[in-house]
């Protein structure tokens, strides 16, 4: 079975068109590439109880869900109490946390530095010398930050240390041929290939291919059955390219 994930991405300032989210794409492609299907984003806002609800319908319906964004000193950091009001437990300091901010900051850590600290009631921390501040694992939930480096940094020890899966292959065929005319033979392709994911995107403004549609599957002959078909199905000479 294939693992899937859901991802949530806190933030007013992602909302108001303040900043731009990038974490969702990069952590879409870098959960594909080991095999890991994402099924769900979302966009939410700085508020304990809509991260409450949200985090709870996520981690019950995927095997991971990936928060970015709300963790840190500052009034609107809400995502660790929010999840911990999710699961009915308290915001918690977690040693290993506040070590590591008193090796940052010095001993005596103000308020808004400890919060930094927090984590829900049972969570764990996840150490590597390639990070600073260690990562948090919350039940199925991977609680990381929203300023793109950092996550960035978070999720290469995540990929390293815990995933190991294998990526679906994929095909990407270039045509000269609309979409509107492809769509019968695509369909055809779909009801006989039920284990091969297929996509078709209509080009614009290029001269070379008027449509690229791509083929994913686990099952490699399946695939190169399902672009054979493809292929065979096109008229002569629309078939531009394919790549893998």
């Amino acid at each position: 079975m294939v693992p899937t994930a859901g991802i949530v991405i806190i933030g007013d300032e992602i909302l108001s068109g303040m900043v731009q989210d990038s974490n969702s794409f990069f952590m879409v492609r870098e959960l594909r590439r080991i095999g890991i299907d994402v099924r769900h984003i979302s966009v939410i806002g700085d508020d304990i109880d809509e991260i409450a609800c949200e985090v709870k319908e996520i981690s019950g319906r995927y095997a991971y869900v990936f928060t970015s964004g709300g963790i840190g000193p500052t009034h609107d950091d809400v995502t660790i109490p929010g999840i911990a009001r999710a699961f009915g437990v308290q915001p918690v300091i977690h040693e290993k946390l506040r070590d590591f901010l008193v090796k940052h900051f010095g001993f005596c850590l103000s308020p808004e530095q400890l919060r930094m600290a927090e984590v829900p009631g049972g969570a764990e921390v996840i150490q590597d010398k390639s990070i600073g501040l260690p990562l948090i694992l919350f039940r199925n939930i991977y609680i990381l930050p929203g300023i793109p480096e950092y996550l960035r940094e978070k999720f290469h020890v995540i990929t390293r240390l815990i995933f190991n899966g294998k990526p679906p292959g994929m095909r990407k065929v270039y045509l000269t041929e609309y979409e509107s005319r492809l769509a019968p033979l695509l369909n055809e392709i779909v009801r006989e290939y039920r284990g091969v994911k297929i996509g078709s995107y209509p080009a614009v403004n290029r001269r070379d291919y008027c449509v690229m549609v791509t083929m994913e599957s686990r099952d490699e002959e399946c695939l190169r059955s399902a672009v054979q078909s493809l292929l065979c199905g096109v008229p002569p000479g629309k078939v531009v390219r394919v790549e893998e």
